[in-house]
């Protein structure tokens, strides 16, 4: 069963009917229920790291940054994620980025995924470059990390959504990375502390929320979710066909 299905089915998109032929698939194939589980712990995780933010107020640099000085008897709050999403452009980019960097705040101490740039001989480049969606790969630290969907972007690079998961350290970081040239660099990130069994895969959670990091990809317009054909023949090409 292709992942774009799985996704659907994670994201509580399709029928009834449609669900339960899921259901039965699922009960058969370990490892396509073990990625669906995956999709349900990065929504969940991406759900509560944005509950308490999204109630806050908005620092005023941040405030100011994007709508300009305001007048003084104005509060702001944070709109619900996809309004803050539909901001477009650099002040899309900054009210984001914020709020992700918010749902660092009193997490996990380990050392997580950094926005910027990457080292090509960072694993987590490599890892980018040549993984499988839905392929767990694990890391020369002992952290493993998996890309959980790859998207051709209305400006011509490519964005990769992934998660790295640091059982020692106690952490887990949902990322999208996007490639310009032959760079990989992180543009958003929010980190969720580990569940106990990471070992055997995460645990299921309910629920149907939209994936955050997917709707910050969408910012700059609609995002092309790749197929697995159309991922293993870009790949191949070394990311160069766009």
């Amino acid at each position: 069963m292709d992942k774009d299905h799985l996704a659907a089915f994670a994201d509580g998109e399709l029928s009834p009917e449609e669900a339960a032929k899921v259901v039965m698939h699922l009960a058969d194939n370990p490892q396509d229920q073990a990625y669906v589980d995956e999709l349900y712990a990065a929504n969940e995780a991406l759900a509560r790291a944005f509950s308490a933010p999204l109630q806050e107020p908005v620092p005023e640099a941040i405030r100011e940054a994007i709508m300009g000085k305001a007048a003084t008897n104005v509060v702001f709050f944070r709109p619900k994620p996809k309004l803050a999403l539909a901001l477009g452009g650099l002040a899309a980019s900054v009210a984001v980025a914020a709020v992700l960097l918010t749902g660092l705040s009193g997490g996990p101490q380990s050392t997580g995924i950094a926005l910027g740039p990457l080292a090509a001989i960072d694993p987590v480049a490599g890892v980018l470059n040549t993984g499988v969606s839905g392929a767990l790969v694990q890391l020369p630290d002992g952290r493993t990390s998996m890309v959980l969907a790859t998207f051709g972007m209305p400006d011509g690079r490519y964005c990769r959504e992934f998660e790295v998961v640091d059982i020692a350290g106690g952490r887990v970081d949902y990322a999208v990375g996007c490639r310009a040239g032959e760079t990989w660099t992180i543009e958003a990130t929010i980190a969720e502390a580990a569940v106990e069994d990471l070992g055997q895969g995460f645990v299921t959670a309910s629920g149907d929320e939209a994936n955050l990091l997917t709707q910050f990809l969408e910012r700059g317009g609609a995002p092309v979710m790749l197929d697995a054909a159309a991922e293993a023949d870009v790949i191949s090409k070394g990311w160069s066909d766009r």
